[in-house]
């Protein structure tokens, strides 16, 4: 083990960021499933009339939109886990976060 790699700790900033990630993932996938199996209930006739027609094109555009907010959602946290070390000095901001305001 070098003197570099004495001198760091594990950054849990990052391991933070990887958590909320990981909490955050299931929920968007079990909501966008939801969305997914409301579609497949309208697409298999499950209610039908002009006010039907009204409802799936808001609810077909619904699911473009969370699905396109939860791709945004993952690549954040892709984007921010990227940018942090796995490894910082003991003193630095990483290691303090929590108590930064």
């Amino acid at each position: 083990m070098t003197t570099e790699e004495e001198a760091t700790v594990a950054n849990p900033y990052r391991a933070a960021i990887v958590g909320r990630r990981d909490q955050s993932r299931p929920l968007t996938e079990e909501f966008a499933a939801e969305l997914d199996d409301a579609v497949a209930a309208m697409n298999a006739g499950a209610w039908i009339s002009t006010t039907a027609d009204t409802f799936f094109a808001e609810l077909t555009g619904h699911v473009t939109t969370v699905g396109t907010a939860a791709e945004g959602v993952m690549e954040t946290y892709r984007t921010a886990i990227e940018e942090q070390p796995e490894q910082v000095p003991p003193n630095s901001w990483q290691t303090h976060w929590r108590n930064l305001r």
